[in-house]
């Protein structure tokens, strides 16, 4: 029998084999039988979860990761990209998943600082050992617990997916972001006060240096922040000078401080210390002092904790005289909150 006889009927003998046992598994639903790959699976991303609703997933993101896991929670793989290619609209391709349903957790941040305190770890997970419980975000900080850096801006979401084994399957998840950035200014309150910006420390005590794969608090999270900006600026303007009252106000203490992903319950406190007298110049709750800004288009539909998760970046405006806030109102981006009307404790 020639060598191409012989090639042919083998290859009839092992599609006829096929035939059958895909028949038996089809008649007798055998749990032995191949499972079915899911083909094309992919998935975009979406941030919209901001205060103006728009996308700005290609804005804010360089760099994204998908974890993957099975029905029961196990690690299954993890998948990674980044580039300038990131932009909205951008699809990841995940290896081929048996047909079945999964759960994924994305995590994408931007790349702007190296500086590996500027960054959240991740655990390696072991496929088939690991759960997603496992998966946690640690915000690095210093030996003294001390956040003083700029941080990557850092998103996260989650989705539960079921793969069919259609030829192609995109799904899209919904990122929220875990990062915030908070600019205080410290002016003059009364002609002929002048400020200098070695005389005051500005502190968030906060618990929110350890997230879980949703982004909520896990573990000891305490974690203390302080600025990775602070100067005293000077108006140089000729004219056209800033006035509170009858007083004029050239100059003004600003420090910038990032943080993880605030939670209202937590209740972290932003601490502004005169460190000629150690005296705390203020002591406030700063996630209800945040929210109280809320007061906006939205403030009917959104919670504190909603608001807290779409407002990324805060400027907290105060009068100060020495140890004592003179005026009866403060400034949080561009809303003036009267101090007559709330408590800061």
């Amino acid at each position: 029998m020639k060598r191409s006889q012989k090639v042919g009927m083998w290859s009839m003998l092992v599609a006829a084999f096929w035939v059958l046992l895909c028949t038996s598994c089809i008649r007798e639903d055998r749990d032995d039988c191949p499972a079915t790959v899911g083909h094309g699976v992919k998935v975009n991303f979406r941030y919209t979860y901001n205060i103006v609703e728009n996308d700005a997933f290609g804005k804010e993101a360089e760099n994204v990761r998908v974890w993957i896991f099975d029905e029961e929670g196990k690690f299954v793989s993890m998948q990674e990209d980044e580039g300038d290619h990131i932009v909205n609209g951008y699809t990841l391709a995940l290896p081929s998943l048996s047909v079945g349903k999964y759960k994924l957790v994305a995590w994408a941040k931007s790349m702007d600082y190296d500086d590996e305190l500027s960054e959240f770890s991740f655990p390696d997970l072991i496929a088939g050992q690991s759960t997603v419980s496992d998966l946690t975000a640690y915000l690095n900080r210093d030996e003294d617990n001390v956040c003083s850096t700029r941080l990557n801006g850092l998103l996260s979401g989650t989705l539960d997916v079921e793969v069919t084994g259609a030829e192609e399957e995109v799904f899209t998840i919904d990122m929220m972001k875990c990062t915030n950035t908070l600019r205080v200014i410290l002016m003059p309150a009364r002609a002929g006060q002048t400020l200098y910006q070695e005389d005051y420390s500005f502190v968030i005590d906060g618990k929110n240096g350890w997230l879980d794969y949703k982004a909520d608090p896990y573990g000891q999270g305490e974690v203390t922040y302080k600025p990775y900006y602070q100067e005293l600026l000077q108006d140089e303007t000729v004219v056209g000078k800033s006035r509170v009252g009858d007083a004029e106000i050239d100059h003004a203490v600003v420090a910038e401080l990032n943080t993880s992903r605030m939670m209202a319950e937590q209740g972290p406190r932003l601490r502004i210390v005169n460190n000629r007298t150690g005296k705390d110049v203020l002591d406030i709750n700063l996630t209800w002092f945040l929210s109280l800004q809320a007061v906006g288009e939205h403030r009917a539909e959104w919670d504190d904790q909603e608001y807290l998760d779409r407002q990324d970046t805060y400027a907290v405006t105060f009068f100060v005289d020495g140890d004592t806030f003179l005026q009866n109102y403060i400034i949080v981006n561009g809303w003036v909150v009267s101090l007559e009307d709330v408590s800061l404790g």
